[in-house]
This record gives C-alpha cells, sequence and structure tokens, in this order.
C-alpha cells in the first residue's frame, strides 16, 4: 500500500511540477508576412513569442516560402530549424531571422530572389544573403560564394546597377495571431 501511495505522490508531483511550469511559458503566436514580387509570392511564417531577457519576438518554427501569385501553389523555400532547448527558454528557439528580401532581374534577364538572413549575433559571419531561383530553389548563400563561384556570380549579378529590382520589402513587419494548438 504504501508503494502504490508513494507511487501516486510521485506521479501526481511530477504532473503538477509540469503544469506549472507549462503555465509559466509565455503564449505562442503565429507570425506571418507577407512580400508581392510580380508573379511571385514570398512568405514568412512561424510560431513565435516574446521571450523575457530577448530583444523583438523569438521563434520556434519559421518558414520561407516562395508561391506562384497565379495558382497559390508552393514553389520552394526553406524550413529553418530552431536548435535544441537550452536551460531557461521556454521553447527551442530558430536563431536565424529573415529581414529584407529582393526580387531581382539581372542584366541576363535572369531572376532572383534574395533574402537577407542573421542569427543576432555580431561576427562576419553573422549575417548573409541567401539565393534562390525563380522556382523557389534555395541555390546558395554569400557563405558559399567562396567554394561556388557561380553563387558568387549569381549575387554580384543582382547588386548589379544594371539589374533591375522587381520587388523589395522587409518581412519585419508582422501580423500576430495566437496559436491554437500550442503550435
Amino acid at each position: 500500500m504504501k508503494k502504490s501511495t508513494l507511487l501516486v505522490g510521485f506521479a501526481l508531483s511530477v504532473t503538477l511540477a509540469h503544469s506549472a511550469l507549462a503555465a509559466d511559458k509565455p503564449a505562442l503566436l503565429q507570425r506571418s508576412a507577407a512580400l508581392q514580387c510580380a508573379d511571385r509570392k514570398i512568405e514568412l511564417k512561424g510560431a513565435c513569442y516574446k521571450e523575457d531577457g530577448y530583444p523583438g519576438l523569438s521563434c520556434t518554427s519559421l518558414r520561407f516560402i516562395i508561391s506562384d501569385k497565379a495558382s497559390g501553389r508552393e514553389l520552394g523555400g526553406q524550413a529553418f530549424k530552431p536548435a535544441p532547448i537550452q536551460t531557461g527558454d521556454s521553447y527551442p528557439i530558430v536563431a536565424e531571422k529573415v529581414g529584407e528580401v529582393t526580387c531581382v532581374e539581372t542584366e541576363a534577364k535572369e531572376k532572383f530572389i534574395v533574402a537577407t538572413v542573421n542569427n543576432g549575433g555580431n561576427c562576419s559571419r553573422c549575417e548573409w544573403h541567401e539565393l534562390y531561383s525563380w522556382d523557389g530553389s534555395l541555390l546558395g548563400s554569400s557563405l558559399d560564394a567562396k567554394k561556388n563561384p557561380a553563387i558568387g556570380a549569381a549575387l554580384q549579378a543582382t547588386e548589379s546597377k544594371k539589374a533591375r529590382i522587381i520587388g523589395q520589402g522587409g518581412l519585419n513587419s508582422v501580423r500576430k495571431e495566437p496559436v491554437q494548438d500550442g503550435h
């Protein structure tokens, strides 16, 4: 009888401790922002929250999506993965943050989508540009430019004075809605 009472007491204390920890977690909010670039829709969607001690919102999931405007069909993009949860964090946090997005047509009439991404640090590799094809495929980043000359050349072509900006904007201005099921 004592063993079953101890087991029930232990199970109850674990459940109460888990409930107390869950009650202290900040609410997750759906984060979304969109940019129109000719026949492409660029979206950033995530489940985010305000973590004490961190500036801005922290996201536990984040997706960068490139879609065809006419059909609404998702063409490509990227899902950013959260780092393992750290002591003191409410949820696992995605380090990457997408800021400015530019849609460019180069002098050679190639179209690219360039996203500025950072991880919040203060270093030479803490901010970079990701290069996407017009069909939504991630081609590479400025971090790869030295190893992959084609990526470096494409990024240079998007920054040329002869390149035409099709669309540009920040994905920092976001709408926030509560997450329904906790994720």
